[in-house]
């Protein structure tokens, strides 16, 4: 995916005269920053450089100096200047320089007067993290655009995008753990755009970390968020019947059907459903409605001819049991058997048509053969078996 790159620019500068003491090297730096800023804001900022670098020069003698050292006021602008020259030159130091400065600022910052401009100064290593992070996805650094982003929800705490970017990066980087976390914050925000992506993706990262019973309580709450979205409740099912849950989801697998009488793949869910409890006629059923959608549907047609074959065997079991037919009534049953299992043939012939060396449906012929005892078939396709 595309990671928004629009560049987040850094936050406005309040100048309220009663935010800063207008005396010394603390007035000039704030007099020289707003200057810059002006015209960084006007689209210019390599017309402000004189203006950064006196602001930068005052600022420092300030923080240093023993009246001012302790001024709630000169940290701010430290922050302000650092950040700023941090974003402009992408400068990791002047950034370090400016949240240290931000620390040192809120702790001196008792009466709350320099509050905003302390949150602004936030604001612009937000900005620095969140494009450090776009430069790390677009150079495919993953684990650099989790960080970066990650840095960014220090002081963005709770956005959804920056969430959301930083859980993607984990995914892309194969943390599954930590782009989870990310995603898990997500799972509330039903108001986030990217809500509906996310908590179907949620269950595939439980599955990557071998969790099938939070894989199975998040698709189905997926299911419960987006009850009208095909492609969450087919991914309920589907991951229901993978997991062993035939039982539980073949309600909401029958409704699901109701709902897409033309889905192919609900019909083949419910075909390894009922075979799944040993109902095969039931399953064998399902797989001929997914044929007739798709006659060359591979897999419904390996299933549809393993499912014939299971009601053969289960049915030759049953006359071989009864000890009171006579030869001719037990050669009359054994006849219709094989004529009974003659279009299972033609299920497995399908899919070898479509894919010569699929083993299980070559395997499935030869079956059908041995029982219809057709030797030179079966020998036939026991070579191809063997040449595999």
């Amino acid at each position: 995916m595309n990671i928004k790159k629009g560049i987040i620019f850094t936050a406005i500068f309040v100048s309220a005269g009663s935010l800063f003491a207008q005396t010394g090297n603390i007035k000039k730096a704030q007099t020289n920053f707003q200057k810059y800023f002006e015209v960084k804001q006007a689209g210019t900022p390599q017309l402000g450089t004189t203006y950064i670098t006196t602001a930068k020069e005052a600022i420092d003698a300030a923080v240093v100096h023993e009246k001012t050292k302790e001024s709630a006021e000169a940290w701010t602008i430290y922050s302000l200047v650092y950040g700023n020259l941090g974003a402009d030159n992408n400068s990791e130091e002047d950034i370090n320089k400016a949240k240290e400065a931000i620390a040192k600022a809120r702790s001196l910052d008792t009466d709350k007067k320099n509050e905003e401009n302390i949150k602004n100064s936030e604001h612009n290593l937000y900005a620095y993290n969140f494009n450090k992070g776009v430069a790390a996805w677009d150079k495919q650094d993953y684990p650099g655009a989790y960080n970066a982003f990650s840095d960014a929800l220090t002081y963005m705490p709770g956005d959804t995008t920056l969430t959301y970017y930083a859980g993607i990066a984990a995914v892309q980087s194969q943390d599954y753990q930590k782009g989870l976390e990310k995603y898990l914050a997500l799972v509330d925000r039903k108001d986030y755009s990217e809500h509906k992506k996310i908590v179907k993706d949620i269950p595939n990262l439980y599955l990557s970390l071998s969790d099938t019973t939070n894989a199975l309580k998040y698709a189905s709450e997926a299911a419960k968020m987006y009850p009208e979205d095909n492609e969450i409740a087919n991914q309920n099912i589907n991951y229901n019947i993978a997991l062993g849950n035939t039982t539980g989801i073949m309600s909401e697998l029958k409704s699901q059907i109701e709902k897409e009488p033309t889905n192919k793949t609900l019909y083949f869910y419910l075909g390894i459903a009922e075979s799944s409890l040993g109902n095969n006629e039931t399953a064998l059923e399902a797989y001929k409605k997914a044929l007739e959608i798709d006659p060359n549907y591979v897999d419904a047609n390996i299933n549809a001819g393993v499912s014939l074959v299971n009601i053969i065997k289960d049915e030759l079991s049953v006359i071989n049991a009864d000890k009171t037919l006579s030869n001719n009534q037990y050669n009359s049953k054994v006849t219709a058997l094989k004529e009974k299992v003659k279009p299972a043939e033609a299920y497995f012939a399908k899919v070898v048509e479509i894919e010569p060396n699929n083993e299980s449906a070559l395997r499935g012929l030869k079956s059908v053969y041995d029982f219809l005892q057709l030797e030179d078939k079966a020998k036939a396709i026991q070579d191809k078996l063997n040449a595999l």
